[in-house]
């Protein structure tokens, strides 16, 4: 990112402001500045250009590409062609200015095909893109303007920067058929980043037309924000008032505007800039989120995935299925960052006495364990010694002393850490399939370091052909602490003082159910399983955790009621006043999560705004990917690498919107448009200097009239848009959005959202809720207009 000192651009605006109309070098038909071909109209000598041996009939192709330029949409749309209409267009002119052809007829029409043609008209410059409206109207009054949406100019602005011209039909105009979306791949060195290195460019919006996409040499975006003034009156900046006015007599500022209409009447042929569209724009919908242009036009959305590679199916290829689900597990350092706890082996040892609890325990299992259903337990058992059980296979836990706080009171003496095993009754590993589980526990507060457990649940993932997201509760009990409850926090887990008066269950017999119900080799889910897992202390290695997998990146946890609300369309965790959670029901979503996850692949996530792409970085980009490619070969203009990208803004809105955005890109501040760098506009797109003329600009200037007289302001926006007439290369298209009380939109939804605080000492009265209503439609409802040619 460069930043331009302004003393360089105050000389240069002040250059552009003193240029005369008939001094312009019209650099229009050519690609850049550093191909001028200069004519001498003055001198008597013939100069003569050697033919070239594809241009026999030159004047007949010439005429033929002449009126499709300047014919309806979608004109030329071939690079290719379009340079050549170049070369043929400053040849004729060579020969007109030397007399070298007399034509006796003083215009040559031809019918079919496209447009008259003059030779009046054809001695100016060569048209440029212009953006329009499928079904023209005859006039642009107020109650006529296109009525859009802000996404739909973002979505031209994409197809003017990065869009083919394969990707338009060269015989249909865009009313007739719309174009396929087409993705192309900037980078693809490193795998990791192959999503956001992809350009969606998505078709135009119904109601508009691009002509002659392959002149474009440039594209400007000025952004007007206004602020202030009378809100119950129209606002003179608006261009619907500034077109309104021009019908006015003995005005000057009206000449302005009134050469832009596309109904001025006058009868040049000639190459003319006009306004090509005028749109009403709705920016936003509703008023919970207040947003501003370059928020919606400056952002397109998170590039699509391709879903043919990521979607397995369990039908049929369960081996995929669970190798897909491996691939899912925590890896040891993941295990240790996120706190689950691990077995020290330097300290565990398996006894004799530990072998003979484990077949214990395996036997016990097989006596309740139904015959019909060997993969379900459908009833729990208790006995006198389980905590002399546990004890027997209990295993020390890696600690860090500086995080990992333990008891040391009495009670701690019987608590232990018991860890999965392989039971030897069961089948070896090339035969054994496992099992997947997911678990969620509720917990109380009580003088422990750790919350006490009070309530787990178990479900097992039981899908089939018949359905697939099959699940069965296999444990669900109330567990007695052992020290006394200081606070149930019923609010998050639904445990109340009386659902634990009869309670007898101890987390031995937890530990001891989960030891001959969970096999190491069996998988387990959860969300932010680490807690639970701390709580029932319990030690297993194939861990899923939601709240890693659906990880942000910028590495924020997204809570499970989120998750659920978003990716499965479910409602969980919905409970007012003392209901709390259901662990059984978020077990089962936590559990569904890591199984779309393992069949649909990495499509199955958040789509984060985070990953919104901004415009201005994938120009930068695509630019730069493209060092090595000539203009000629791109059909593509961010390719191209004509001009630089400039941004021109208030310094709130430079941080925000240019400084975040990547790449080497020329930075001006601007805080007003009354100071005088809002010249820059003009002068960064008329600089004959390839360091200083812009081929992507956008600027936002801030208007602001406390008195809402807006003469001063009226006065500076009709020089610049005089400016930009006058000098700006007709291949340089040109968008002009306004919007009116942004900022105190925004500042009025926050005292509204204060206000209706139960804290607030004031209400929020009608009379204030109509202002925020009133002012969130004007904030709303912008003006766009397209200065093209015509």
């Amino acid at each position: 990112m460069t930043d331009i000192s302004s003393d360089a651009m105050m000389s240069a605006a002040g250059n552009g402001t003193s240029c005369k109309a008939e001094e312009i070098i019209d650099t229009s038909t050519f690609t850049s500045a550093d191909d001028k071909v200069e004519i001498n109209t003055t001198s008597t000598s013939t100069v003569k250009k050697k033919p070239h041996k594809k241009r026999k009939a030159s004047k007949g192709k010439l005429k033929k590409l002449w009126r499709r330029a300047t014919g309806p949409p979608p004109g030329i749309i071939s690079r290719s062609e379009w340079l050549e209409l170049i070369e043929l267009h400053s040849d004729w002119k060579i020969q007109q200015a030397n007399n070298e052809e007399q034509d006796t007829k003083t215009s040559d029409k031809s019918t079919g095909g496209g447009v008259a043609i003059d030779k009046e008209s054809m001695t100016g410059p060569l048209p440029g893109p212009s953006i329009g409206i499928t079904q023209q109207q005859k006039d642009y009054k107020v109650n006529n303007w296109q009525v859009t949406e802000g996404s739909d100019h973002r979505d031209i602005l994409m197809n003017l920067l990065f869009s083919k011209g394969d990707m338009h039909n060269n015989s249909k105009s865009r009313s007739q058929q719309q174009p396929k979306k087409k993705k192309r791949k900037l980078d693809t060195t490193n795998n990791e980043e192959n999503n956001s290195n992809l350009v969606s460019i998505p078709p135009l919006p119904s109601w508009s037309t691009i002509t002659n996409l392959a002149s474009i040499g440039g594209v400007a975006v000025i952004d007007l924000q206004i602020c202030g003034g009378d809100t119950d009156m129209p606002c003179p900046l608006m261009p619907s008032q500034r077109i309104a006015e021009s019908t006015a007599t003995n005005s000057q500022v009206t000449n302005v505007w009134s050469s832009l209409m596309q109904s001025s009447g006058s009868s040049n042929n000639k190459v003319e800039r006009k306004i090509t569209a005028a749109c009403k724009v709705n920016l936003f919908q509703g008023d919970r989120q207040v947003k501003c242009i370059s928020d919606v036009l400056m952002f397109q959305p998170p590039p699509p995935t391709d879903l043919t590679t990521v979607v397995n199916q369990i039908n049929g290829d369960s081996d995929q299925f669970f190798q897909s689900m491996k691939e899912l597990f925590l890896k040891p350092k993941q295990l240790r960052k996120e706190r689950f706890p691990i077995e020290d082996t330097t300290t565990s040892a398996d006894t004799l006495e530990s072998k003979a609890a484990k077949e214990r325990i395996s036997d016990m299992f097989k006596s309740t364990m139904s015959q019909s259903k060997g993969d379900t337990i459908l009833s729990t058992f208790k006995h006198n010694d389980a905590l002399e059980l546990v004890s027997s296979l209990s295993v020390n836990i890696k600690r860090r002393d500086e995080e990992d706080e333990v008891d040391t009171d009495d009670v701690s003496k019987s608590e232990y850490y018991v860890k999965s095993y392989i039971d030897s009754s069961t089948p070896d590993d090339n035969f054994y399939t496992p099992k997947i589980y997911a678990i969620d526990c509720e917990m109380v507060k009580t003088s422990s370091v750790l919350p006490e457990l009070a309530r787990v649940s178990v479900i097992m993932f039981t899908g089939d052909e018949d359905d697939n997201e099959k699940t069965t509760v296999v444990l669900d009990e109330l567990v007695k602490p052992r020290r006394g409850v200081l606070d149930h926090l019923t609010q998050y887990s639904g445990i109340s003082a009386s659902m634990l008066t009869n309670v007898e269950t101890r987390i031995e017999d937890i530990q001891l159910q989960l030891l001959g119900m969970i096999d190491s080799r069996d998988i387990l889910i959860g969300h932010s399983l680490e807690n639970d897992l701390r709580a029932l202390r319990f030690v297993h290695c194939n861990i899923i955790d939601t709240s890693v997998i659906f990880r942000g990146n910028n590495g924020r946890k997204f809570s499970l009621k989120h998750l659920a609300s978003v990716l499965l369309q479910k409602k969980i965790q919905n409970g007012c006043g003392t209901s709390g959670h259901c662990s059984i029901e978020d077990a089962k979503a936590a559990l569904i999560l890591a199984v779309r996850r393992a069949r649909r692949g990495d499509f199955f996530r958040l789509k984060e705004n985070s990953k919104r792409q901004n415009i201005i970085s994938t120009f930068q980009k695509i630019n730069r990917e493209a060092s090595g490619q000539s203009k000629e070969d791109s059909e593509c203009f961010a390719e191209r690498k004509e001009g630089s990208c400039v941004c021109i803004g208030d310094n709130d809105w430079v941080q925000k919107y240019a400084q975040s955005a990547e790449g080497s890109h020329h930075v001006l501040g601007c805080e007003s448009i009354m100071n005088s760098m809002s010249m820059a506009v003009p002068s960064w797109l008329s600089s004959e200097q390839s360091t200083k003329r812009a081929g992507f600009l956008w600027a936002s200037l801030q208007c602001e009239d406390k008195r809402g007289e807006w003469k001063n302001e009226v006065k500076k926006l009709d020089e610049i848009i005089q400016a930009l007439i006058r000098r700006a290369p007709f291949h340089i298209p040109i968008l002009i959005v306004c919007q009116r009380n942004h900022k105190k939109a925004l500042t009025l939804k926050a005292q509204r959202k204060a206000a209706q605080s139960p804290k607030a000492s004031s209400q929020w009265t009608t009379s204030q809720e109509e202002e925020y209503s009133k002012i969130v439609e004007q904030a709303r409802s912008c003006e766009a207009i397209w200065i093209g040619t015509a």
